[in-house]
């Protein structure tokens, strides 16, 4: 194998980053970001002019053919070879729209009419995309105004859920009265006053989400472990099928000898859900099976220490909502592990007056008060803090002040110096003993733990 990346090239991502911090105008902003190769990001633009645009940025191949480099190619043919880069000024961009706004999340950055070049796979299923322009697009007055911001960064609508529960429900509904039991009843009353929110607090999230795995796992994986195939399709995929092609030989259960179709995979998800989640709840009761039991967020340490980490926390949402928070809940509990690295809103009238908030601390010092403040306080609450916009050191508040640094030359006091060297030394090394003990302890825990489960295994 003889793998090329476009990272192995020369870029000049430096070079962009100066141009944007001086950039005066949309112009000096574009021209920067042409210097810009690794990796490729949505470049989202807007200024106090009124004036938004985006413009996909980075460095795209060209393979001889127009190839799309999902596979390998032979290269003693030639196949596959790299003879150029997408120019910059054909990567799509748009600038100040007639819809007068501009959302991504990762989706598909052009339409059906792009067909010049093939940019690079894969993206994501869109559903995140499709509720922000519903938000956007039905917004009362066609204006969106600081508040308004906050419950859409906040949002947790399933437009996923919205395509796929009214299949389960018809299914359901069309099921002879002889093969249907009390708890799909009590299913089908849930799911008919459902609006597709996932909250916590409801049920009717844990039904539909482990249904829809359970529904893409019927669909594809007898296939897939045939012919030892790694990675299912999107979920997009499984939608276009549900939708145009309910007769689809995908459909079909090849391990058995009869010809299944899609509402007969649905049914028998939902026969595999209701077993799993009566024993993962311990109950039959429908309505106890609160989607937040099953479904957390939790914020790890970069060293992976449990002892530095937050979390876990009941949460709403999943990997398809505005406000997202992946989970494996093929097991049972899930924790996700990523979602939104920051929340802001940009005020452009008055800068002073934007927002922002992070799922941590501003501190990275464990016993400090701001170590994971704004998670457990702003974050997790849909909350923000002011964004510290001033011109001049002189306008910031007093009363936000909590401590100070003072850099002195090294000529005017170079006793300083020492210290501060000193200081570096002893901070460090207590740094290095404190997580080597950490880590010691959660080792110890885990292999006392280990002894107790084998004791009572035995």
């Amino acid at each position: 194998m003889a793998p090329k990346w476009t990272a192995h090239d020369t870029t000049y991502e430096t070079i962009t980053f100066y141009g944007f911090n001086h950039a005066k105008n949309r112009a000096e902003f574009n021209e920067s970001s042409k210097w810009y190769g690794n990796p490729a990001q949505n470049m989202i633009y807007a200024d106090i002019d009124g004036n938004i645009a985006i413009r996909p940025t980075g460095v795209v191949p060209i393979r001889d053919g127009n190839e799309n480099g999902t596979f390998p190619y032979d290269a003693s043919n030639g196949e596959g070879e790299w003879i150029g880069y997408v120019p910059f000024e054909e990567l799509p961009h748009t600038e100040n729209p007639d819809q007068h706004y501009l959302a991504s999340a990762n989706q598909m950055v052009v339409g059906p009419d792009y067909q010049k070049y093939y940019l690079q796979p894969p993206y994501a299923a869109g559903y995140r995309a499709r509720r922000i322009n519903e938000l956007l697009n039905n917004s009362e007055n066609g204006s969106v105004d600081v508040d308004k911001m906050k419950k859409f960064q906040f949002d947790v609508k399933s437009t996923a859920a919205k395509f796929f529960t009214p299949y389960l429900i018809n299914a359901i509904e069309s099921q002879p009265a002889s093969e249907k039991t009390d708890i799909m009843d009590d299913i089908l009353t849930i799911l008919k006053q459902w609006d597709y929110e996932m909250y916590s607090d409801l049920a009717a999230p844990t039904i539909y989400r482990k249904w829809r795995d359970l529904f893409m796992e019927y669909t594809f994986e007898d296939e897939f472990d045939t012919y030892d195939a790694i990675q299912l399709p999107q979920l997009n995929v499984l939608e276009k099928l549900t939708r145009e092609e309910p007769n689809s030989a995908w459909f079909d259960d090849i391990s058995t000898a009869g010809t299944e179709r899609r509402d007969d995979i649905i049914v028998k998800a939902l026969d595999k859900t209701i077993d799993f989640l009566e024993d993962f709840y311990e109950t039959d009761k429908v309505s106890e099976w609160k989607w937040g039991e099953m479904h957390k967020v939790y914020f790890a340490h970069l060293t992976g220490l449990e002892a530095l980490s937050i979390g876990p926390f009941e949460a709403d949402g999943e990997g398809y909502t505005v406000n997202p928070s992946r989970v494996d809940i093929s097991q049972g509990e899930g924790w996700a592990t990523g979602g939104a690295s920051e929340r802001m809103i940009i005020d452009f009238s008055s800068l002073k007056k934007s927002l922002s908030v992070i799922p941590s601390g501003q501190r990275g010092i464990s016993n400090s008060k701001h170590y994971s403040d704004q998670l457990e306080d702003l974050f997790l609450k849909g909350k923000y803090h002011q964004q510290y916009f001033y011109d001049e050191p002189e306008e910031f508040p007093e009363e936000y002040i909590e401590s100070q640094i003072h850099f002195i030359p090294v000529e005017e006091k170079p006793a300083n110096f020492i210290y501060l060297f000193v200081f570096l030394i002893i901070g460090s090394t207590v740094g290095i003993i404190s997580v080597a003990q950490i880590e010691k302890r959660t080792n110890l825990l885990s292999k006392i733990k280990g002894i107790i489960l084998t004791i009572i295994s035995t």
